[in-house]
């Protein structure tokens, strides 16, 4: 991004101060996605098709603070000139920032696959080869966006003391990188978000309208009643007029045990009905927790998709907004303003941000972090395991 020495009026204490502060954040930077690449590392079970995006991402954001804030600090606080390596910061810094960006939007439409198709997506196994090759796609992308035009209006520039792009006052190209590099981004990021919630809902409504059935049972149940009850009769019917005009005794014992005999069959049906009863109770039940899961699942979703847009919306509409404003200015008479390096710190800070949205909250990264911080903690453990058993 375009770095403008605005700070020339600052003490040296603060600038100090100030350079503390972004190296903190460098090195957070490099901390946190340094431990979710260790982690993809050391443990093998961490090697899915998924992981590797995050894997990608860590990497872009890792040397955002390896490269592109440590070069950024001096320049901008103690008046440091870039000359020849202006155009490789401006090439690497966009270049990083984007293929974050971009990761991002993988990442989202491999959970939206995972939801929408989850099926055909566990059946797929997808090569190492074609995994690298995507990996590899999304920073050749990020490099097509902003690399050849960075390169190309280095002779468009009138003012050589400020490290920018030559394109920096051109409103109508800017338009295009901020199209896309945060506007279609933004929107493809909240579209397969809100598709995931509304599948989600939607699995959830379902299992509802699965949790109020009419049940078959009783209909079997009485529909076997009316036949059980005619072969019963059916036998009584085949008797002779004859015989039973000559034993009536023998008919009358045969009505009672008739009675007695449907009578238990009565009992015997009530008693299957209520426990049928109570087993459709557990299976509605646990229907209903299903549904309970099913919204509380939905629930932290559009949370984590509120926090996700907004932090994403945070960290890069500020800067976006202020370059595209800046543009209308020729380069000799652009105002210098703190507040636009301001903004390009909270492009950084997205960067910081990423790893704790993304793969520290992942359940298996969890683990893997686990067993890399607690590895002299095991042994322990497994020798005091058969003793307590």
């Amino acid at each position: 991004m375009s770095a403008t020495n605005s700070t020339t009026t600052l003490s040296q204490s603060t600038c100090i101060a100030l350079a503390f502060l972004m190296g903190l954040l460098a090195f957070a930077i490099m901390l946190g996605n340094a431990i979710v690449i260790l982690a993809f590392v050391m443990d093998k079970n961490l090697r899915h098709r998924s992981n590797y995006l995050f894997l990608n991402l860590a990497i872009s954001d890792f040397f955002v603070g390896v490269i592109a804030i440590p070069l950024y600090i001096p320049y901008i606080l103690f008046n440091w000139k870039f000359d020849k390596i202006c155009v490789f910061w401006l090439t690497i810094d966009y270049l990083l920032c984007t293929t974050s960006v971009y990761n991002i939007v993988l990442i989202s439409y491999d959970r939206y696959q995972s939801v929408s198709n989850a099926v055909s997506y566990r059946a797929q196994h997808t090569g190492i080869h074609k995994i690298v090759a995507l990996m590899v796609a999304v920073w050749v992308l990020a490099f097509v966006v902003h690399g050849p035009i960075i390169i190309l209006s280095e002779s468009w520039k009138t003012d050589r003391e400020h490290c920018e792009p030559g394109f920096i006052s051109k409103w109508y190209i800017l338009a295009i990188t901020s199209f896309l590099e945060f506007l279609a981004p933004g929107f493809l990021v909240a579209y397969f978000n809100m598709c995931i919630y509304w599948r989600l809902r939607k699995r959830a409504h379902l299992s509802r309208w699965q949790s109020h059935p009419g049940l078959t049972s009783p209909a079997s149940s009485s529909s076997s009643g009316p036949s059980f009850k005619y072969g019963l009769f059916s036998k009584v019917s085949l008797v002779e007029p004859k015989e039973a005009a000559a034993s009536l005794h023998f008919k009358r014992q045969e009505r009672k045990s008739s009675l007695l005999f449907s009578v238990r069959i009565q009992k015997n049906r009530d008693i299957i009905a209520s426990k049928m009863g109570s087993l459709s109770h557990s299976e509605s039940l646990t229907l209903h927790q299903r549904e309970h899961l099913e919204l509380l699942r939905a629930r932290k979703l559009a949370k984590s998709l509120a926090i996700l847009l907004g932090v994403f919306t945070i960290c890069w509409a500020p800067y976006s907004l202020f370059t595209f404003v800046l543009s209308f200015y020729g380069q000799n008479r652009r105002p210098q303003n703190v507040l636009y390096d301001i903004t390009l710190v909270f492009q950084w800070c997205n960067s910081f941000v990423n790893p704790f949205l993304y793969p520290l909250c992942h359940k298996h990264f969890q683990k893997a972090f686990f067993k890399i911080f607690c590895m002299k903690k095991q042994p322990i453990l497994s020798h005091n395991q058969p003793v307590s058993a």
